[in-house]
C-alpha cells in the first residue's frame, strides 16, 4: 500500500470533491473534500502578528494543490486528518502564523470542533470547551461577576445579577460570601491570563 504522504500533488482540481483519475484505486488517491461538501475544512489566512507554534505545518502534509488562489491543503497529525484551505498565502512557513474563517452558517459548530481537536494536536493541550460545560459556565459567571464589582455594582447587586432575587445576605451570609468568591475567583482568573480561563 502506498502511503498516502508519498502521493504526488493532484493537478485536478473544481467538483464537490478534487476528482481523482478513476482508473487510480484507493491507495493511489488521497481525496480532498470541498468546504461546500465538508463542513470540517478550515478556512484560514496567515497571520504574520499571531505567535508562531514553532511546527511547521508543512511536515505533517498528505497532499496540496491549488486552485482559484486557494492553497488547498490535507494534513495528518498524530493519525487524525484536517482539511485547511489557505487563503492569500501558502503552507510552506506557515509554522502555526494563521488566523481561522468562519461564517455564521450551518457549519460552525463542526469547525469550531475541528478547531478544537485541530489546536489539541498541534499543542498537546486541551482546547476551548463547549460553554455549555458546567465548570466553564461558572467561570464565565466569575468573569462576569469581577466586571461587575470593577464597575462599581455592590455585592448584592452583583448576588441578584448572577442568581437572581433573594433574601440578602442570605442564610450565614450564603449569597454575600457566593459573591465574594465569584469576585475572587475572576479576579484570579485575570491575573492568570487567558489560558488558565480555558484550561480544566
Amino acid at each position: 500500500m502506498v502511503p498516502w504522504y508519498s502521493i504526488p500533488p493532484s493537478r485536478r482540481v473544481g467538483g464537490c470533491t478534487f476528482p481523482e483519475d478513476p482508473g487510480l484505486n484507493c491507495t493511489q488517491t488521497a481525496p480532498l473534500w470541498t468546504a461546500e461538501a465538508d463542513p470540517c475544512v478550515l478556512s484560514v489566512i496567515p497571520n504574520a502578528t499571531a505567535p508562531p507554534c514553532g511546527i511547521g505545518l508543512e511536515k505533517f502534509a498528505v497532499r496540496a494543490l491549488s486552485s482559484g488562489g486557494v492553497e488547498h491543503v490535507c494534513l495528518m497529525i498524530e493519525g487524525e486528518i484536517f482539511r485547511l484551505d489557505i487563503i492569500e498565502g501558502k503552507l510552506a512557513g506557515l509554522s502555526g502564523r494563521l488566523s481561522y474563517v468562519l461564517d455564521r452558517d450551518w457549519r460552525l459548530l463542526k469547525q469550531l470542533e475541528t478547531i478544537c481537536r485541530f489546536e489539541k494536536r498541534l499543542s498537546g493541550n486541551r482546547c476551548v470547551p463547549n460553554a455549555t460545560d458546567g465548570w466553564i459556565s461558572r467561570r464565565m459567571v466569575a468573569l462576569q461577576a469581577w466586571d461587575a464589582r470593577t464597575a462599581g455594582a455592590s455585592l448584592r447587586e452583583i448576588a441578584i445579577r448572577m442568581s437572581g432575587p433573594g433574601e440578602w445576605p442570605g442564610p450565614g451570609e450564603c449569597r454575600k460570601s457566593a459573591a465574594r468568591r465569584l469576585i475572587a475567583m475572576g479576579d484570579r482568573l485575570i491575573r492568570e491570563g487567558p489560558w488558565p480561563i480555558l484550561a480544566r
